[in-house]
């Protein structure tokens, strides 16, 4: 899956900053940041979900790109072609937290829920023991507006 991604990523981000940023916007925004260690420039299209003013990301624990994050890193989000600063607050080890984070995402997304391994119930509910395993799994990554 991480092969598929590299390959893909560099499109979701053009198409981000296009003017057919339309077809990925509602579900993916794009972190900009640069690296601790390396001073390199990433740019890496995740999916989001909005809590009040905070932008929520996900992503797989076993990665490392977001440990670039870790001590309140400042990155750009491009969300709908506009670019916004914020701080970034990563959370690896809440995982109550980060349940409560991927019911928001698998609520709005089915695929986001399918990526993460979640069922749903016959009330349309994210299972609960789905997100428990799934959570230990991610990193939460919440971002906040500044100004």
């Amino acid at each position: 899956m991480k092969k598929l991604f590299a390959l893909v990523n560099p499109f979701v981000v053009l198409l981000a900053r296009s003017f057919a940023h339309r077809l990925v916007s509602h579900q993916v925004v794009v972190l900009s940041f640069i690296g601790r260690r390396s001073g390199r420039p990433y740019r890496i299209p995740v999916s989001f979900v909005l809590d009040g003013t905070d932008i929520l990301c996900m992503t797989q624990a076993d990665g490392v790109w977001w440990r670039n994050l870790l001590d309140a890193a400042s990155v750009q989000v491009t969300l709908s072609r506009k670019v916004v600063a914020t701080v970034a607050a990563v959370e690896s080890e809440d995982t109550a937290e980060i349940a409560r984070a991927l019911r928001l995402f698998c609520l709005r997304s089915r695929i986001s829920a399918y990526f993460a391994g979640v069922g749903f119930d016959r009330e349309g509910e994210p299972v609960e023991e789905d997100l428990w395993r799934a959570a230990a799994a991610q990193v939460l990554i919440r971002l906040q507006p500044q100004g």
